[in-house]
């Protein structure tokens, strides 16, 4: 496994230009530490990624990390570098952060640059675990507090990816590696679905008709094919493709016609309680001719911005 630290930076108003705000916090540095099974640190990755955005340093970003615009300057972009830790990981997919940010930003980040959407990385939220197995209130624990907690020395200073990642690998190794995560990590995901169903409902546009999450998928090719016949029998009519999938919000999206009804349908994955491969949830929503071409001026604004950026 993987444990990933990262830094980013941000727009300031004058950089915030409308054709690049569809990444709003661009990855500055990468700090990793290849673990065991038990947590014990094999190897470490620390690079400094230059800026392909935002080349202002914003003020606090340079202030927390110590990162300056000249010491980015002929630094790699984030392609070269993240094709480097690729090989430098050996192809691992199974990666861990202290706190669910990172994640987020990691895969913004490899979308934007035209990389997939990250579906074949399992990532998995240390803090989170650790909060869910001990805390039980809510609260998140920062990375400082768990070492404390844990009796364990501090590495380097806090927010630099590199001895983050190596601390918070301290703290997966002190809990027990990976056994903790699979003990855990199931607790967790029940209790971030109860969540997530709350929060769709709120700001998921369409009717919710159905969900269904498909299990230990190892090849992500599989999850279409899987959900296509089900929605055949829910709606007792064969489903006629209006949009080709397109990811929006780190989830895949197609629309579909049955009969005189159209049906968004929405995939996001996450690790497979299993520990294999990872499990899909799959929403079926009945929306309206508005916000089926909604969803149409949302794929052609997407992959604009993708030929844009690969010229």
């Amino acid at each position: 496994m993987i444990v990933m630290d990262l830094e980013w930076n941000y727009g300031t108003t004058e950089q915030s230009a409308p054709a690049e705000k569809s990444l709003k916090f661009e990855i500055i540095q990468i700090g990793a530490a290849k673990v065991d099974a038990q947590g014990k640190i094999l190897k470490t990755f620390d690079r400094l990624v230059g800026p392909s955005v935002y080349p202002k340093m914003a003020s606090h970003v340079e202030k927390l990390t110590g990162i300056t615009a000249q010491r980015l300057s002929g630094a790699q972009k984030f392609p070269t570098v993240w094709k480097a830790f690729c090989d430098w990981s050996g192809g691992e997919q199974q990666i861990i952060f202290w706190g669910n940010c990172d994640g987020a930003v990691l895969l913004s980040n490899l979308l934007y640059h035209g990389f997939s959407g990250g579906e074949d990385l399992e990532l998995y939220d240390l803090q989170a675990l650790y909060d869910c197995a001990f805390v039980k209130s809510g609260q998140q624990t920062a990375l400082g507090g768990a070492l404390g907690a844990l009796e364990l020395t501090p590495y380097g200073q806090y927010h630099s990816a590199l001895a983050d990642a190596v601390n918070a690998a301290s703290i997966f190794k002190s809990l027990g590696g990976e056994e903790f995560i699979r003990q855990n990590q199931p607790k967790l995901m029940q209790l971030l679905a109860r969540r997530h169903r709350k929060k769709v409902q709120r700001e998921e546009p369409g009717e919710l008709l159905m969900e269904k999450t498909l299990e230990n998928i190892t090849d992500i090719d599989q999850v279409q094919p899987q959900f296509e016949p089900q929605l055949h029998r829910y709606m007792n009519a064969a489903p006629k493709q209006l949009i080709e999938g397109f990811y929006r919000n780190h989830k895949k999206i197609w629309a579909y016609q049955c009969e005189d009804r159209f049906v968004k349908v929405t995939s996001r994955s996450r690790p497979a309680r299993s520990g294999k491969g990872k499990d899909f949830i799959v929403r079926f929503y009945q929306i309206d001719r508005a916000q089926l071409d909604a969803l149409r001026r949302l794929k052609v604004r997407q992959e604009t911005q993708v030929r844009r950026r690969r010229r």
